[in-house]
């Protein structure tokens, strides 16, 4: 039974999802139980149904629990869920203990990792960062703002050679006032949710789509909203054209996680729906310069003729994923709206930070560390693809021209847990792609998500064998 509390802070919807969370990962709630719907568990609770809705969302998104297309929500197949709950009362003294050790338990088993979220340390550019960071550091001296709070915008010198870089790598056309430093994609989503945060602020999202945006505009409480996508990108249908969105997100040049880029056809379709509804579209323009084959397709926003797409950019995708620095760039009819928004606010990121990637950038040396790291992924893709060439299952790599990552599809009867399953056994860690998916009964029953950034070339020969013994059935 879940109880609510108004004597505490937390919100309605995270008090149930924590509930539910619990008794999913303590056994009370076993895979295949089916769960009360939004509407009777918000006519139960007396509250309004979104704030259920939310909430399963949420774990949703997780993998706590799975729709069924009109048959409601069931608890997930969970391989870490507590199914004894007997053994809890008697083991040591904390749950989250137990759970601690169950995971560092698997973590054992697992030589190579297939995430897109780490690099090998041999990648991160050590001599050429402290160059321009020393050089940052002699000419900080110089600078009245060390010892002040800085502007909210950024450092003006890395704006500057911001708006020189996206012009001439991306197409875009702007100033430096025009754009905003952050400390990446979470900063700079959460800044925009504020910018146009209202009790019924809306967003379209694609799906599949990236689960930590996602996750991002459910704590600011965005009602989001769902389009498909198909070779061309992302669909606006006749439904989507009577909705007025807040926010459009999307990531045309290289969609997250199937691979495609948006046709032009359809990036014109997108920019005048944008323009009659009043809708401003986030483009999340993540790895774009990870191009194997051909060169960066410019950005959506290069041909923004109605001044509505935001563009968000980053510089963790070359240097590290810890890097945390990205920046916005704004439509200039909302820059001085959005300056006024946060006037009492200042920069959270590092300014010696700012200036080294300045510098980095003017030199030309980031232009080579652009060219390095895709002839490192280049080459790690296709020593995978070569590898599973000789495979006698049948599989298919989704995407092939860009990026940290690739789809595997396997023909309809094999069971993709199964194999998931067997290639840890065999100690790599594949992902099962229904995460990235809204409803995941539309997820593909045979897909799993395959990163290379963290596992050096020399060592992809013996992670192929690996996955080949667990998977040749």
């Amino acid at each position: 039974m879940i109880t609510l509390r108004s004597d505490i802070k937390s919100p309605f919807y995270e008090q149930i999802y924590n509930q539910i969370k619990n008794d999913i990962l303590h056994g009370y709630l076993k895979p295949g139980d089916k769960i009360s719907g939004t509407r009777s568990l918000a006519n139960l609770l007396g509250i309004s149904r979104n704030t259920v809705d939310r909430a399963y969302q949420q774990l949703n998104a997780e993998g706590y629990i799975i729709s069924k297309k009109s048959a409601g929500f069931y608890i997930a197949d969970l391989p870490f869920a507590f199914t004894d709950t007997s053994k809890i009362k008697k083991t040591a003294p904390s749950k989250k203990i137990l759970s601690t050790n169950i995971n560092s338990e698997i973590k054992t088993k697992i030589k190579y990792d297939l995430t897109n979220n780490s690099y090998t340390n041999n990648l991160f550019p050590t001599k050429i960062w402290k160059k321009h960071y020393l050089y940052a550091l002699d000419s900080i001296s110089l600078k009245k703002e060390i010892t002040s709070l800085q502007s909210f915008q950024g450092d003006y010198s890395l704006r500057n050679e911001i708006s020189r870089y996206v012009e001439r790598i991306r197409g875009v056309k702007c100033t430096a006032e025009q754009i905003f430093i952050t400390s990446g994609l979470q900063q700079s989503i959460e800044l925009l949710c504020v910018y146009k945060g209202h009790t019924k602020a809306s967003v379209l999202m694609e799906n599949p789509t990236y689960p930590k945006a996602k996750e991002i505009f459910l704590k600011n409480n965005y009602d989001i909203s769902y389009a498909d996508v198909d070779k061309d990108g992302l669909i606006i249908d006749d439904t989507h054209k009577k909705i007025q969105y807040d926010f459009i997100y999307t990531t045309p040049s290289h969609q997250f996680p199937l691979g495609m880029c948006m046709s032009l056809e359809r990036r014109y379709e997108l920019l005048k729906y944008a323009n009659n509804n009043d809708t401003f579209i986030i483009e999340d323009d993540y790895d774009s310069e990870l191009r194997y084959y051909q060169k960066p397709i410019p950005a959506l926003k290069a041909i923004d003729y109605y001044e509505k797409v935001i563009y968000l950019g980053t510089f963790s995708k070359i240097l590290a994923p810890s890097f945390r620095m990205g920046y916005l760039v704004l439509p200039q009819s909302i820059t001085n709206d959005f300056l006024e928004k946060f006037e009492n606010y200042n920069s959270t990121v590092n300014l010696i930070n700012q200036l080294a990637l300045a510098n980095l950038l003017s030199s030309g040396d980031y232009d080579r560390l652009v060219r390095k790291m895709n002839y490192i992924f280049k080459k790690r893709f296709e020593t995978f693809k070569e590898g599973f060439e000789s495979f006698t299952l049948p599989l298919n790599i989704t995407q092939n021209v860009s990026g940290q990552y690739f789809l595997i599809e396997f023909p309809e009867e094999v069971n993709k847990t199964m194999l998931i399953e067997k290639a840890l056994d065999q100690g790599v860690k594949v992902y099962d792609s229904m995460f990235f998916w809204h409803e995941k009964y539309s997820c593909p029953s045979n897909s799993v998500f395959l990163g290379f950034s963290k596992i050096p070339i020399e060592d992809i020969s013996d992670c192929i064998n690996r996955l080949k013994k667990a998977w040749e059935i």
